[in-house]
């Protein structure tokens, strides 16, 4: 490539679109670009905070795009006050320039900022160490937690020996049957205090920001947000459901199946009061009843509040090995240092920053 200095400039949609997806086009293949192009169109025209600019910064090389980090803004529960924040995502760099640390000057360029970062999540290992080496911090790895549900086709993906197949196939069997009767019994109990629902209600916000605000730091939801993020993806089905406790809302679980192509479904969201294990348990039966009857191969649910892993183990899913990596940046004056090291203040879920936004399932 030619020696003249590349820039980094903030994303105005109008004049950088048609060179940005060329460039995703070339990083990610004609398919790929395509269908972010439709997520980043609902970024662009209906994402709530579409108004924070920029959006992304690029760099360029004349009118070439040769690298890029997208943002998410968001808004946050910070000791009971809204606090406005962005998520870091799609740190690209085209092959042509990769090993002129391109990668390094955008994020360095968004660290400069003095956001508050509240994520990166769901990294490749690079970039979680590129956002190291640019003054992110790291903070306790995410865990995810797994059900098996069609535990013959579960046990077949793993692809292990024998002896150990048939070992793991009895004891999922077990669990499986197990976790299910427990999910019926809890979801008979619950009876029409869990409804299914096409989207979310603004009436409903103030209920969400109460829910919200008994945990230390989460992300805050409403209507805007909430049918934006999962009501309104492009390519995603999501499916939820809200819990009620003496006629009053008490919590919503936000999920989908297993689409084309994929294993697993997901909970991509859940809100309910911090520790309140029955509202939570009623909806997470309502989930595993339905994603059984989907024909699902799993369940997984992420979730950083320790009552409620210890409630999803109860319930046969079991924590999965592989780490999701976390790194924050900017949250000197807004959060305790010790909270780096602890997931108790933060309630977490998949779908936060821009974790399944991109799946291919339908």
């Amino acid at each position: 490539m030619n020696a003249r200095p590349l820039t980094v400039v903030a994303y105005q949609r109008e004049r950088h679109e048609p060179a940005y997806l060329q460039f995703i086009a070339k990083v990610l293949g004609p398919e790929e670009c395509e269908h972010r192009r439709k997520v980043l169109a609902s970024m662009h025209e209906r994402m709530p905070g579409r108004d924070r600019f920029p959006l992304r910064h690029v760099i360029l090389d004349g009118e070439r795009v040769a690298g890029s980090l997208g943002y998410m803004p968001a808004d946050f529960w910070i000791g009971g006050a809204r606090v406005p924040v962005r998520f870091t995502h799609d740190l690209l760099v085209d092959p042509d320039y990769r090993g002129q640390g391109l990668a390094k000057l955008v994020v360095d360029n968004a660290r400069a900022l003095g956001d508050f970062f509240p994520g990166g999540m769901w990294m490749t290992d690079p970039c979680y160490k590129i956002h190291l080496a640019c003054g992110f911090d790291d903070v306790a790895a995410l865990t995810t937690h797994t059900l098996a549900l069609d535990v013959g086709s579960f046990v077949a993906h793993k692809k292990l020996p024998r002896a150990k197949a048939l070992v793991a196939r009895a004891g999922l069997t077990f669990t499986r049957y197990r976790t299910l009767a427990r999910a019926n019994r809890t979801r008979a109990r619950a009876g029409s205090t869990v409804k299914a629902v096409d989207r979310f209600d603004p009436a409903l916000d103030e209920t969400w920001a109460k829910l919200g605000a008994t945990y230390a730091v989460t992300l805050a939801r409403d209507a805007a947000y909430l049918n934006w993020r999962y009501t309104s993806h492009p390519h995603l089905k999501y499916r939820f459901a809200i819990a009620s406790t003496n006629g009053g809302p008490a919590g919503f679980i936000v999920w989908r199946p297993s689409g084309a192509g994929e294993k697993r479904a997901v909970v991509a969201d859940f809100l309910v009061a911090k520790g309140d294990v029955a509202t939570f348990e009623r909806l997470l039966a309502h989930v595993i009843v339905h994603a059984s009857m989907a024909g699902c191969h799993s369940l997984s649910v992420l979730t950083t509040q320790s009552w409620a892993a210890r409630t999803l183990r109860s319930f046969g899913f079991y924590p999965r090995a592989v780490r999701n990596t976390w790194v924050i940046a900017g949250w000197q004056d807004r959060i305790p240092k010790e909270w780096l090291a602890e997931h108790d203040p933060w309630h977490v879920v998949l779908g936060d920053s821009d974790g399944d936004i991109w799946s291919h399932a339908t």
